[in-house]
């Protein structure tokens, strides 16, 4: 990745939308050269890379959906307790970012929330500070950040049917969602806020006549 990369990935960070065309004006080269540039960006590069260096996403302002931000540091046993809760928690639609540190705490977790209730039970219910191996933890909830504005969150996640979230709890036996203090995982049938997108009941197969 030379200059010309950099200044074309930051171009695209600015607005996402910008053709061809204009990112050329401003780079000084034709769209063509702009659009080979490009494809090794977004493109595996084996045996250098096994995965793209730039993915062209979608941000959401996160302050005019009035989100409630989670920071969570934790304190685990081992590198075996991050990996396992890595792997349990990575699909899941409210989890922003998830990080190994140093310091006081050794896990770094920021994740997302449409109220208060709901912000409860992602810190205490169906927690990573709940998870065998967390030896303590300390978590920070706000408002949505000053920066950076718009934020990657995914507001249709795959729903597979299920009252099962993807880290396998159940929200129709959670007793905060059947007293209506949580709206549920977004990724389950059971949920029932307005941030994310609503579950879609599946379709019925029609009865051969």
């Amino acid at each position: 990745m030379d200059d010309t990369d950099k200044r074309l990935i930051s171009i695209l960070q600015k607005n996402g939308r910008t053709s061809l065309s204009k990112i050329g004006e401003q780079l000084g080269m034709s769209h063509v050269a702009v659009s080979k540039r490009l494809d090794k960006l977004v493109k595996p590069n084996p045996p250098d890379r096994s995965e793209p260096l730039v993915k062209i996403t979608t941000g959401i302002n996160s302050e005019l959906l009035n989100t409630k931000i989670l920071f969570m540091g934790l304190e685990t046993e081992n590198l075996d307790v991050v990996e396992r809760i890595k792997e349990k928690y990575e699909n899941c639609p409210r989890l922003l970012m998830f990080a190994p540190v140093t310091g006081r705490y050794n896990l770094f977790a920021m994740m997302v929330a449409e109220d208060t209730w709901s912000l409860e039970s992602i810190m205490g219910t169906c927690s990573m500070r709940t998870e065998p191996g967390v030896r303590k933890s300390e978590s920070w909830f706000g408002n949505a950040p000053l920066i950076p504005k718009y934020l990657q969150l995914n507001l249709a996640p795959h729903q597979n049917g299920s009252s099962k979230a993807s880290c396998k709890m159940d929200c129709d036996s959670c007793k905060r969602y059947l007293n209506d203090k949580c709206v549920g995982c977004p990724d389950t049938s059971s949920y029932r806020g307005t941030l994310w997108a609503n579950p879609v009941a599946p379709k019925k197969k029609r009865r051969k006549s």
